[in-house]
């Protein structure tokens, strides 16, 4: 009997572990920049905007959440950094035409849904990166992404995102939630955490 005990609880802890969250995308761009990178800075309201439906706890949950990823890892937050992180959350929104700076085009933006980036990447991404291509996964409701740019040179690093972070009624998940969301969303970032951080 305390045999069957002790597998029930391991099943019930492994399965307590395991995500519900999933990679839709991952993308190194440049791997020796990321490493030669010690300093950060995550996107703040006063460069952008809200997307549609976000509230400003939801915001800063997942502004902490990317921080604390970034610390684990020995990076030091400055708002001198080049190194930005920006990122969106992919909405059906039937108010918005397109997203800011873009005009109608074929596809997931005839319908209105796309990533809501707090920065539109036309200001930080140079057009021949814009223009690589539509990643079909990216454009499902409730999706997080992060990019991880460099600023000055508008070089993308890295790119993430993870599903999602919607409930079934299209509501953001509560902040436990999202925190697990980030955490999911760099578990294929390049620099790994610092040992005491590793689980």
């Amino acid at each position: 009997m305390k045999i069957h005990l002790y597998i029930l609880t391991a099943l019930s802890l492994l399965l307590a572990s395991c995500s519900s969250y999933s990679i839709v995308n991952s993308h190194v761009y440049d791997n020796a920049a990321i490493a030669r990178h010690k300093t950060f800075h995550i996107v703040d309201l006063k460069m952008g905007s809200l997307p549609p439906r976000m509230d400003h706890a939801t915001f800063e949950c997942i502004v902490a959440s990317i921080r604390s990823q970034m610390l684990e890892r020995g990076y030091k937050e400055s708002a001198n950094s080049p190194l930005l992180i920006n990122f969106a959350v992919t909405v059906h929104d039937d108010t918005p035409l397109s997203p800011a700076g873009h005009e109608i085009v074929d596809g997931p933006y005839l319908s209105c849904t796309y990533p809501c980036y707090i920065i539109p990447q036309d200001h930080y991404l140079d057009d021949h990166y814009l223009e690589s291509g539509v990643i079909k996964a990216i454009y499902q409701q409730g999706v997080l992404t992060i990019d991880v740019v460099n600023l000055k040179e508008r070089a993308p690093l890295y790119t993430s995102s993870v599903s999602s972070i919607f409930d079934l009624e299209g509501n953001y998940l509560d902040l436990a939630e999202i925190d697990k969301a980030v955490d999911k969303l760099f578990s294929d970032y390049p620099v790994p955490p610092l040992p005491q951080y590793r689980q």
